[in-house]
């Protein structure tokens, strides 16, 4: 059965899939102002009651109509002002509230945008693991991991991230459906088997919009020769799409591969335990990769990453020194590599160098555009430099090229949002950003700004019970450049009790 979709005016609202589009680029609401804004398009002209939408929102739930009155002030800042100038949710006073405006309903679902930039758009989907050992799926997808990043170097092209293109992991998808679901024109697909020390990648690229095969490629190559397998393929995909590949624009930023191939194998194993979120063993496995090729620098910059997220439990500011060697050391190898510079701002953030933080993520985005991930770290730097609406307009471009973003995207936006006063749509989002001890820290804090006292002690518990020595001294690390953002969070902390 057919999803239905909202139109009305320059919006397009898919209740079911939680999204909102204007002129096709999606509006971040929260959950339930998708909830709400549903509820009362679906019924234009009629008058709703609080009563109604208040079970609509928050079913079974007894919750402050102050809640309804901050959702509805947020759609309409979200929304504008109608052709007309008027509201597009009028208020009835003492009664309820009515959508103004004519609305069209139709069946099918609302495709993602293609990029606004007009350039073509590329899916690399999980390359098949051939290997008959499913212990190999890092291997498999690694190379398709590295394939999108030589991809997102060149800049005639938008790739999808990493997260999105992998839900197609499995049986082989419709090139047209995921076309419908990614926006993506193009898709390349593949397969991996390692024959001892020898590996067999076979690639094609495909017209999501035809289903049409536009070139297949097989390599037979020693496993030292992976890297440039994967360059051929990436210049292959982007002079096929493109008429020419942009080798100018791709040679400076272009990575210099290991020397041993199991300090890349190592490398592998460790990048695919840090998208688990394993960073323990993540920075096990990157330490291995430097110790065999110290020549590495990618080994060195996600080594820095996984100690940069020890230091947010173990507040050791020897793990932060370490951090800070494994990224210069990243630096002196590479400094035309995008993550080195993501890796180096990461760490100058956490050492309250705002300043230096900020080249280094601004030389990153000009190294690799299309990295969701780097922008996601900027955004960061963006909410604790006391930009929060600058860095929600980066987070949702970086979700035009990644519909499904890392969870951790969910606590860069939360905070954004929560510095912005919308705490009820901050915390919609640090619902999303997993069971860590700092994200219910922060759910506290919104819970006590809109004075849900007993939600933000059940935060509080929450927090303790995974990090049962945590102190509002402990709170105050956090690395703030902007006084007042500061005092905001630390604000929000004091009202929910921490001590």
């Amino acid at each position: 059965m057919q999803r239905v979709h909202l139109t009305f005016g320059p919006f397009v609202l898919d209740p079911e899939k939680g999204t909102l589009l204007r002129h096709e680029i999606p509006i971040s609401i929260g959950h339930r102002g998708i909830t709400l804004l549903a509820t009362l398009a679906a019924r234009p002209g009629d008058i709703l009651t609080k009563a109604e939408l208040m079970e609509a929102a928050w079913p079974g739930l007894a919750v402050e109509e102050s809640n309804l009155t901050v959702q509805i002030a947020t759609l309409r800042k979200a929304l504008g002002p109608t052709d007309q100038g008027g509201d597009w949710i009028a208020t009835v006073p003492r009664v309820g509230y009515r959508f103004t405006a004519p609305v069209e309903r139709a069946e099918g679902s609302v495709q993602r945008p293609i990029a606004p930039s007009g350039k073509p758009t590329i899916a690399v989907l999980p390359f098949a693991n051939l290997s008959g050992d499913q212990d190999q799926h890092y291997l498999s997808d690694g190379i398709t991991e590295d394939i999108i990043t030589e991809l997102a170097r060149y800049r005639s092209l938008v790739v999808i991230a990493r997260n999105s293109s992998f839900q197609f992991r499995g049986p082989a998808p419709e090139a047209a459906e995921v076309h419908r679901q990614l926006g993506a024109r193009y898709l390349v697909e593949g397969s991996v088997r390692r024959l001892g020390s020898r590996i067999r990648i076979t690639a094609q690229l495909i017209d999501g919009a035809s289903g049409f095969h536009l070139w297949a490629q097989r390599y037979d190559r020693a496993l030292e020769d992976i890297f440039s397998v994967q360059e051929e393929v990436a210049a292959l995909v982007a002079s096929t799409v493109q008429g020419a590949a942009e080798a100018d624009a791709t040679s400076r930023s272009r990575r210099t591969p290991p020397a041993d191939w199991a300090a890349y194998d190592y490398y592998l194993q460790g990048r695919a335990h840090y998208h688990q979120y394993e960073m323990d063993k993540g920075e096990s496995m990157f330490t291995r990769s430097a110790e065999l090729d110290p020549t590495f620098a990618q080994g060195h910059a996600y080594l820095a990453q996984c100690l940069v997220a020890r230091f947010w439990y173990d507040r050791d500011p020897r793990t932060l020194q370490s951090a800070l060697r494994s990224a210069r050391t990243a630096l002196l190898l590479d400094r035309n590599d995008g993550i080195c510079n993501q890796s180096m701002g990461l760490v100058l953030v956490h050492m309250r160098q705002h300043g230096d933080a900020g080249l280094h993520f601004q030389q990153a985005r000009t190294l690799n555009p299309h990295d969701v991930n780097i922008a996601g770290d900027y955004a960061s730097w963006l909410n604790y430099g006391g930009q929060p609406q600058q860095s929600l307009a980066v987070l949702e471009r970086a979700i035009l090229l990644d519909p499904l973003p890392p969870v951790w995207f969910w606590e860069v936006k939360g905070s954004a949002l929560f510095l912005l006063g919308r705490y009820a749509d901050a915390i919609d989002a640090y619902r999303k950003a997993g069971d860590q001890f700092f994200i219910h820290a922060f759910l506290a804090a919104a819970y006590a700004h809109l004075g849900e006292m007993e939600k933000a002690h059940v935060a509080v518990e929450a927090t303790l019970r995974l990090q049962p020595d945590l102190s509002l001294g402990y709170l105050a690390h956090l690395p703030f450049a902007d006084p007042s953002s500061f005092e905001h969070f630390l604000s929000g902390f004091r009202k929910a009790g921490f001590l």
